[in-house]
């Protein structure tokens, strides 16, 4: 694969020469694979990624939650893999109700991960939400989320 040939010659080179006539300076620069798999090129644009998405976000404290399912319920996901989108919906509506009761509407972005550390199909949600929201009146207030009422509505 490219990856594999990222960094080297096999990929091509761009020769770089100094504008100035006297000068001898020739610099030669390996092309990039350009995959995100790879250690390199993939480190890079996650940087890049991570950088725009903090330009988005508001510039406040974020809480990170995972959303789990009972492993006795996988197989139903990995047959249909479509249900993965409700399940991170239903992540959201969660969080979104826990909010609203207080009053406040909450940023909040998602992740579906389908596998676990060890490669295993392990699916779960990734949940970034802020430590606060806007009330009805645009006031930003803060938000603290009793993980015991979100536990209960969540469990299968």
């Amino acid at each position: 694969t490219k990856m594999l040939a990222c960094g080297t010659r096999i990929l091509g080179v761009k020769e770089y020469i100094c504008d100035k006539p006297e000068c001898p300076h020739v610099r030669y620069v390996t092309n990039s694979c350009g995959s995100r798999a790879c250690p390199s090129c993939g480190k890079k644009a996650t940087d890049l990624w991570i950088a725009t998405q903090l330009n988005r976000l508001p510039d406040c404290d974020w809480v990170h939650l995972v959303f789990t399912l009972p492993d006795t319920q996988w197989p139903v996901f990995e047959s249909n893999r479509w249900l993965l989108n409700d399940v991170c919906r239903l992540a959201v509506e969660n969080l979104l109700y826990a909010a609203r009761k207080r009053g406040q509407e909450p940023g909040i972005f998602c992740a579906i991960h389908t596998y676990g550390r060890r490669l295993n199909w392990h699916p779960h949600v990734h949940v970034s939400v802020t430590c606060g929201g806007l009330n009805k009146h645009g006031q930003w207030k803060k938000l603290s989320f009793l993980k015991d009422a979100i536990r209960s509505r969540w469990m299968w």
